[in-house]
C-alpha cells in the first residue's frame, strides 16, 4: 500500500470570514512547540516503514512557520515513511507570508508543489473575506515562487463571495490566467455554521444562485479554452 501523507499547521494570522477549518490566530508561540510535538508523533506512526508518493502539508498556513522547521517536518517524514524520490511535496501557503527568500527555502527542503491561497484579485473582495493581504501581493507571491524554481503551483479561488459581480469574477480569472498557474481550485463559497460569516449571512448580499451558476459556468468555459481539465 501506498500511502499519501496530510500534516496539518492550525496557525493563522488572521482567521477568515468564512473559515470552519481548524485553524487558530495570535498563538504563534505554541508553534516551536507544536512542531516538535508534531514530530514526535510522526516518528511514532503505527505505519511508519511504508512508502509514501503524496506529502500535503495543510492548514492553518503552514507558510507562517520558519523554514527550519518545516524542514524538520520533512525530514522527519523521510526517516518514517519510504518517500518516493520523485514524490509530490505540496505545503499551503498565503500570500502574506511567501517572498523569495521563503520560497526558496522552502524549496531547498525538497517542496515541489504551492498551494496558494490567493482567492480574488479584488481587494474589495478580499477585505470582505477577512484576509490579509493584497490583490498585488497575491501576484507578488506567484512571481516568488516561480523566481525560487517551483513552478508548480495550484492557485484557490472563491466565487460567489459577497457584493461579487460576474465581472468581478471574470477579472480575477483573467488575472489568474495570465500568471500560467499549473492547476486551479475554484470554490464557491458556503456559509458554515459556527463562522462570523454564519452570523451575518442575512446582511451579506450573497449573488443569488442563477449568479452563482453563471460564474460556475464562466469559470469552466474560461478555464477549458485555456487547457484546464476540470475533476
Amino acid at each position: 500500500m501506498t500511502l499519501g501523507l496530510y500534516v496539518h499547521i492550525p496557525f493563522c494570522r488572521h482567521k477568515c470570514l468564512y473559515c470552519d477549518f481548524p485553524s487558530y490566530a495570535g498563538l504563534e508561540r505554541y508553534c516551536q512547540g507544536y512542531v516538535e510535538a508534531l514530530c514526535r508523533d510522526i516518528a511514532a506512526s503505527p505505519y511508519a516503514g511504508q512508502g509514501a508518493d503524496t506529502v500535503y502539508v495543510g492548514g492553518g498556513t503552514p507558510s507562517m512557520l520558519e523554514a527550519g522547521d518545516v524542514s524538520r517536518i520533512l525530514k522527519t517524514l523521510r526517516q518514517t515513511f519510504c518517500i518516493a524520490s520523485d514524490a509530490e511535496i505540496t505545503i499551503e501557503a498565503n500570500p502574506d507570508s511567501l517572498d523569495y527568500d521563503k520560497a526558496a527555502a522552502l524549496a531547498d527542503c525538497g517542496v515541489n508543489r504551492l498551494s496558494l491561497g490567493v482567492q480574488s484579485f479584488s481587494d474589495t473582495m478580499l477585505a470582505f473575506l477577512g484576509r490579509v493581504h493584497t490583490a498585488a501581493q497575491g501576484e507578488a507571491a506567484i512571481q516568488a515562487a516561480y523566481a525560487a524554481g517551483i513552478h508548480n503551483l495550484s492557485l484557490d479561488l472563491m466565487y460567489g463571495l459577497p457584493g461579487q459581480s460576474l465581472h468581478d469574477w471574470q477579472d480575477t480569472l483573467d488575472n489568474v490566467l495570465r500568471l500560467n498557474p499549473e492547476h486551479i481550485s475554484c470554490y464557491g463559497l458556503k456559509i458554515e455554521e459556527g463562522t462570523p460569516f454564519y452570523d451575518m449571512k442575512d446582511f451579506l448580499n450573497l449573488p443569488d444562485d442563477d449568479l452563482q451558476a453563471d460564474m460556475y459556468m464562466a469559470a469552466i468555459e474560461a478555464l477549458r479554452a485555456r487547457g484546464f481539465r476540470q475533476y
